[in-house]
C-alpha cells in the first residue's frame, strides 16, 4: 500500500491508521517530542478557540500530529 492509497483529505477526523503511518513516516526523519510533552502541548491545544476536532484552524494541519513531531510548532506559539 502507498501512501497516496491510504491519504485522507484534512477536513476529515484522521484515524488510528492515517496516524500510525504519518508518525513512521516521519518518526525516520523527523525527531519526536517525549510522551509527558506530547500530552502537555495537547491540553493547550484543547482549549485553543483555533481547535476543530483534530484540525488547527490557524495552519490546517491535524493537531494530533503537529504536536508529535520536536521541529513543529504552534502557530499561536503556544508550544
Amino acid at each position: 500500500m502507498t501512501v497516496v492509497e491510504t491519504r485522507r483529505c484534512r477536513t476529515c477526523l484522521p484515524q488510528e491508521t492515517d496516524t500510525d503511518w504519518l508518525l513512521t513516516i516521519d518518526a525516520e526523519v523527523m525527531d519526536q517530542v517525549p510522551d509527558a510533552e506530547y500530552e502537555a502541548r495537547l491540553t493547550h491545544c484543547a482549549a485553543c478557540p483555533f481547535r476543530q476536532q483534530d484540525t488547527c484552524l490557524k495552519c490546517g494541519c491535524y493537531v494530533s500530529y503537529r504536536a508529535r513531531l520536536a521541529t513543529k510548532h504552534c502557530p499561536l506559539n503556544v508550544w
